[in-house]
């Protein structure tokens, strides 16, 4: 039975061959294209990855640091959502990076065993969709917390609490059930990423849909639409507020959509060209276009996640107003130090200083 693509992985998942001479061609076109371009330099993904980590992790520290002694900042609603996005990106690179850059480099998965390859693609799919849903749901409460501040701080258990648990409950039930207890015959690839496809993705094209639809197109839907209402009807709003002299109150406006919105360019910057080509080679069919956008995303966009994942806590760092004063008052407080140790710096008389003391 043919492979179904769904947004984490497309027709064969990420492979990665031996042979030095590979083509890949569709079944339902006479397009033809070479793979060589990706094995001549397989290990390009693997080095930008990694020269990305040092950076983000010092840029992760700082934001926990910070969040944890400023209590202001913690408690902050507006910063509740954005602390979830940290904490979920910040275990996905410590629980799937490894394997992944491992994959990238040796060309195979750590452990050849089948349970670990279930495992992997389990907590990948659900960090993956989690990650997604409470982006989604930051950019409607954003909305609500500018143009419905009192109902949303008469509902903030049914805007926050609940919303949390269920963007990690519902992808967490999905896909423990579906990988591990639905009924199809389970084959594993330890030179195919993940160790090829779940093996319901070739039984059922409903849940192909559901997860497509359900768990990518829609959450990417909701980012990309949420943050465009949200400039617009900010922009209409600052007529209304010069009118009435509150300028100081649309500012603030201003400054809360902005750090959304740094957020969501980054999301959409990878998503978006994601979703496109999973709609020409998931859904339109018989067009040329469809073997080379399942191969760009089999072999890059299931890895450039990571550039979201790694530039998240810089987007929020960006938003965060308090913690921009506190890199100035760290940047002043080293330029002084420096000042002060040149003062106090003793040099060492030298015949050539001293003759010229005596002249």
């Amino acid at each position: 039975m043919a492979q179904r693509p769904n947004f984490n992985r497309t027709r064969t998942s990420t492979f990665r061959p031996f042979l030095a001479n590979d083509t890949n061609q569709s079944n339902d076109s006479n397009f033809t294209f070479n793979r060589n371009s990706f094995d001549d330099d397989p290990d390009s993904m693997f080095y930008l990855l990694t020269a990305l980590i040092i950076p983000s992790f010092l840029c992760f520290a700082f934001l926990f640091y910070n969040f944890i002694r400023l209590p202001q900042l913690r408690t902050k609603s507006t910063n509740l959502l954005i602390i979830c996005l940290l904490i979920n990106n910040f275990i996905h690179i410590w629980v799937d990076l490894p394997f992944r850059l491992y994959f990238l480099f040796e060309n195979r998965v750590p452990f050849s065993n089948p349970t670990y390859c279930l495992i992997w693609t389990c907590y990948d799919n659900i960090l993956t969709t989690t990650d997604l849903l409470i982006m989604a749901f930051t950019s409607i409460e954003r909305y609500f917390s500018i143009f419905h501040h009192f109902f949303l701080h008469k509902h903030e258990r049914l805007f926050y609490h609940i919303p949390i648990i269920l963007c990690f409950l519902v992808p967490a039930t999905w896909y423990t059930v579906l990988i591990f207890a639905y009924p199809c015959q389970k084959t594993f690839t330890y030179s195919t990423f993940q160790c090829g496809p779940v093996c319901y993705l070739t039984s059922s094209q409903v849940l192909v849909n559901i997860e497509n639809f359900g768990f990518f197109m829609f959450p990417l839907f909701v980012i990309v639409i949420g943050n465009t209402t949200l400039i617009i009807c900010v922009i209409i709003q600052k007529a209304s507020m010069k009118r009435k002299l509150r300028l100081s109150l649309w500012r603030n406006n201003l400054r809360m959509i902005s750090q959304l919105m740094f957020i969501a360019v980054l999301y959409m910057s990878i998503y978006v060209p994601s979703c496109i080509l999973l709609i020409f080679s998931t859904y339109v069919q018989r067009t040329r276009f469809q073997p080379w956008a399942a191969y760009v995303r089999n072999n890059y966009f299931i890895h450039l996640k990571y550039i979201v994942i790694f530039g998240c806590p810089f987007m929020v760092l960006a938003g965060q107003k308090e913690m921009h004063q506190k890199i100035k008052n760290l940047f002043a407080r080293t330029r002084c130090q420096r000042r002060v140790r040149r003062k106090t710096d003793i040099h060492p008389l030298t015949m050539m200083n001293t003759q010229n003391r005596k002249e």
